[in-house]
């Protein structure tokens, strides 16, 4: 097992080496281990209260909504919050060709396109990340990752320098210009890409719990692929396991959170290997190739948007500068497992993150 520390003990960087129906089922103690990237283990349930799972394939995965109540009015409460899904989905879709990130796209370079509030909302937070990273996370990265195939079915053929090098100009948050009052966007220069999906899951996911609360619950939790978001108004703790980044049936602690959200983003979700070296979709937006350093971050926070974007930037700066930005931000906290299996803690979570025993 990796040694673990907080921030304040860390060494010197180690040289480099859609249905539309919703399925419900019963959930009992505890919920098995996720394959994909965490797992909840809500303390609640371990006093064998049921809860009820209902999940709808949307935005690319299956989102879970787990409730404590199975009523009529819970029921139409979690339609409420699929729809909103749905919605926001719509609209910030890089594939649909009708959505608001697309026409932006298609309009780069020629003018303004009116848009949906809600894309004003998530670009003030994704340009503010962009700035906060130095350009780490950069949502006009559009063009640059559509260089690279991680596709199952993919040949693994890797893009030359060249390509690279043409398209890194257009990779710029700068060129993201804001109508706020009149609520419009441009890009300014042709050819260039937005792509919200680093941030805008966590938004929509922080806008169906929104639903689930106008309609009086008060505990769910949320899980959408990497995205775990939860809420209980009397306080209680929730476990979030944190997945080891090369054992996908493996974590490699627990961290006790209570109404917030947790967002990983690791080198293991997409990739493959060739001539025995490692790419992933987490594209340094500098270089054009798969960010080096790290093999997955963890990002706790009471905003669901926030720990999105922010678990994308901190892997994109590494892991001295980003811990670095961990701290420096009100309400946020982090686990990096660096490239060689060293887990760093910020220091808000030295007391409440449990590293699983070796046996």
């Amino acid at each position: 097992m990796a040694d673990i520390k907080t921030h304040k003990e860390t060494k010197p960087a180690k040289p480099p080496k859609n249905n539309r129906s919703t399925l419900k089922t019963i959930l009992y103690p505890l919920i098995s281990i996720s394959v994909i990237l965490l797992v909840v283990l809500p303390m609640i349930l371990k006093k064998s209260d049921d809860v009820t799972i209902f999940k709808r394939m949307l935005m690319g995965t299956t989102i879970e909504i787990t409730l404590k109540e199975d009523t009529p009015e819970s029921q139409k409460a979690v339609d409420n919050a699929f729809n909103e899904i749905a919605r926001l989905e719509k609209i910030f879709s890089s594939y649909d060709p009708k959505s608001d990130v697309s026409r932006i796209t298609d309009t780069a370079g020629k003018g303004w396109v009116q848009v949906s509030p809600e894309v004003i909302e998530v670009l003030d937070i994704a340009l503010r990340i962009s700035r906060l990273s130095d350009g780490g996370f950069d949502p006009t990265f559009g063009a640059l990752s559509e260089l690279w195939d991680f596709s199952a079915k993919s040949e693994k053929i890797l893009p030359t320098k060249k390509e690279i090098n043409e398209l890194l100009p257009l990779v710029d948050y700068r060129g993201v210009l804001i109508g706020r009052f009149q609520s419009v966007v441009m890009l300014k220069e042709k050819g260039m890409k937005l792509n919200l999906g680093g941030v805008a899951k966590g938004y929509i996911v922080g806008r169906a719990f929104e639903k689930l609360k106008e309609a009086g619950l008060n505990w769910a939790i949320i899980k959408a692929g990497g995205e775990i978001t939860v809420f209980s108004e009397s306080g209680e703790l929730f476990e979030v396991g944190v997945q080891d980044p090369r054992d996908k049936n493996k974590i490699v602690g627990q961290l006790s959170i209570m109404n917030g959200a947790v967002s990983t983003s690791g080198d293991y979700e997409r990739f493959f290997i060739k001539d025995d070296v490692r790419y992933h979709h987490i594209i340094d937006t500098k270089t054009g190739y798969p960010a080096r350093g790290l093999r997955s971050v963890t990002i706790v926070s009471t905003d669901p948007t926030l720990a999105d974007a922010l678990s994308t930037a901190v892997f994109i700066m590494g892991r001295d500068e980003g811990m670095k930005l961990i701290e420096d931000l009100k309400g946020v906290e982090g686990v990096i497992i660096d490239t060689f299996g060293e887990i760093l803690l910020s220091s808000g979570l030295t007391d409440r993150f449990s590293p699983e025993k070796t046996k």
